[in-house]
């Protein structure tokens, strides 16, 4: 009989072996979980920038949304003085265009609740236009008046506001992360790889694993970078809070209080001798917008070009209180035309918003690129000072075989 071939036994593991197993696997775990906290809390940071960068959005659109809604009462007013297919047409464009900023600024979520009655309003505002531009002269004028009244209820003060509260989310978001929750969750993660290494060092024999150190320096270059960020994103909510908001602020203050001036300057020659409260609220306006443009750096250009609106203004002024009605009237609308000087105020200070908002906006929208760059930054030191991990502690097993 044939005797049989012994089974081959399988090769047992030395004790030190499978306890620097053990020791690696923890290593290695341990700073793959920490660079998975730090994605996680990048990731927050993330999603806080985008939703600082559309409550940004949010709040230049509603202050757009008020100077369009003045552009609508500027058109209106004018039917009084000409009313012409023109006119009518232009105030459907007008009304168009701010249903349409009012339709994108009820997109955001935060602020739904808000603007979608704005939208019935503004339907409801529609329709007393409507009834304007039936009536003809001082008639319709006095239509135009009280629809200047339901405007500023029921729109521009609830737009201003939205914006308020918008602007407000901005300095909220930017200093949202989870910077406190990675340190303690670095500490801890430092405190375990510092007993690893302590253990390795009994285990083989050495005092210092280069692997597992070189781990623990990745996992700390990623605590700092969260740091980074939350250190930028807290200086540009500063920044914001500071200084940006109240050029933006300054700049919308202008424009809104030029175009209120303005169909303020129109209803007034349409209302003829009943429009003596209008003109007073002109010269109110024009106030506060040269007191907001001097808060805006940059601004002499459009103080200037207000500084000859006014001059034009001034003789309205004369034919109205000469009672030239027609007089008035032609210098009025000659004012909004082509080469008016209303017309160039009306660009300067669109020039200057842009100027404004630029940097605001590159500064806000740079955040979340850096927190981008940051998530990146981190994975990549993860995988590598897992990697380094495993290999440090690989060349300690190396020598028991």
């Amino acid at each position: 009989s044939r005797t049989p071939a012994p089974v081959p036994r399988k090769p047992v593991t030395p004790l030190a072996v499978r306890r620097l197993r053990r020791l690696q696997v923890a290593a290695v775990a341990l700073i793959l979980a920490f660079g998975a906290l730090v994605v996680t809390a990048l990731s927050v940071s993330f999603a806080a920038a985008g939703h600082a960068q559309e409550s940004l959005t949010q709040y230049n659109r509603l202050g757009d949304a008020r100077v369009q809604a003045l552009k609508v009462q500027q058109v209106a007013n004018s039917w009084a003085l000409t009313p012409t297919s023109a006119v009518r047409s232009q105030l459907d464009s007008q009304l168009a265009t701010l249903a349409t900023t009012l339709a994108d600024a009820a997109g955001v979520a935060d602020d739904r609740d808000r603007i979608v009655p704005m939208s019935g309003a503004l339907v409801g505002y529609a329709m007393t236009l409507q009834n304007a531009v039936n009536a003809n002269g001082e008639a319709s004028a006095a239509i135009l008046a009280k629809a200047d009244s339901q405007l500023s209820a029921q729109l521009l003060e609830p737009l201003g506001a939205a914006a308020t509260i918008a602007g407000d989310r901005v300095s909220t978001d930017l200093t949202t992360n989870w910077l406190y929750w990675v340190l303690g969750g670095a500490l801890l993660a430092g405190a375990a790889l510092v007993w690893i290494m302590v253990a390795l060092a009994r285990a083989s024999h050495r005092r210092i694993n280069l692997g597992v150190a070189a781990g623990v320096v990745c996992a700390v270059i990623s605590a700092g970078l969260v740091a980074l960020v939350a250190s930028e994103s807290a200086s540009v909510a500063g920044d914001f809070t500071g200084s940006g908001r109240a050029g933006l602020d300054a700049v919308t203050t202008a424009r809104q209080q030029v175009h209120q001036a303005r169909a303020d300057e129109l209803l007034a020659v349409g209302l003829k001798a009943s429009g003596a409260t209008y003109q007073q609220r002109w010269s109110a306006g024009y106030t506060a917008a040269r007191k907001a443009l001097g808060d805006v750096p940059k601004s002499s250009d459009a103080a200037a070009k207000l500084t000859a609106y006014n001059s034009a203004h001034t003789r309205v002024v004369h034919a109205s209180t000469a009672a030239t009605w027609s007089t008035a009237a032609t210098t009025a609308l000659e004012a909004g035309g082509a080469s008016g000087t209303f017309t160039a105020v009306d660009l300067s200070l669109n020039t200057l918003n842009a100027n404004t908002r630029s940097p605001v906006t590159t500064a806000v929208s740079g955040v979340g690129n850096s927190t981008v760059g940051g998530i990146a930054g981190v994975i990549v030191l993860t995988l590598l000072g897992a990697g380094l991990a495993f290999w440090g502690v690989s060349r300690r097993v190396e020598e028991y075989r």
